[in-house]
């Protein structure tokens, strides 16, 4: 059931994260179309800032819960390397109860903000005019699988065999 349970919150994870991969390239190409236009033609857009502010955000968040659930996100391999066996485990405990925290906090504010937004009828500024409930959401899901990830596949446990790269292998062999 657990091994069941690590898999789908993995798949799900990794489709935030190709969402994620996509805002990246979104963002690339607004980015270079409003320097176009702004230089060339000397017609900044109104849209371009709240579109890849919003991208930013998400990309963010997006991201996080796979690359913990992988070992590829930011760790301190070299604080952990120095501690004995046994403080690297508590070392390891300590990050999945901060990261579940985090998650936690990023869960209920997003969805408390979902629902303030929605029921107010909230849009963010520029052409588009996007429902703020939409980034909002955006950070509610994310923190939801943080948590999860956190709980599911704990710093120093065992390794997940769909990872790759030097994390996988560290975690494999202390």
């Amino acid at each position: 059931m657990l091994s069941t349970a690590r898999r789908m919150v993995l798949a799900g994870s990794l489709a935030m994260a190709v969402v994620a991969m996509a805002l990246a390239g979104l963002m690339m190409l607004t980015i270079s179309y409003d320097v176009l236009v702004r230089y060339a033609f000397a017609a900044p857009t109104d849209w371009a800032y709240p579109l890849n502010s919003g991208a930013v955000l998400g990309l963010t968040v997006l991201a996080m819960p796979y690359l913990y659930a992988t070992g590829h996100h930011i760790s301190m391999d070299l604080v952990h390397r120095a501690l004995s066996p046994r403080w690297q485990r508590v070392a390891g405990v300590v990050t999945a109860v901060a990261t579940a925290l985090f998650g936690l906090v990023l869960a209920v504010t997003g969805f408390q903000s979902v629902a303030l937004s929605y029921s107010h009828g909230l849009t963010g500024a520029g052409t588009f005019s996007v429902p703020l409930w939409i980034p909002d959401a955006v950070l509610a899901v994310s923190g939801t699988f943080l948590v999860l990830v956190a709980l599911l596949f704990p710093p120093g446990g065992e390794p997940d065999p769909t990872a790759s790269g030097p994390s996988a292998q560290d975690g494999a062999n202390p």
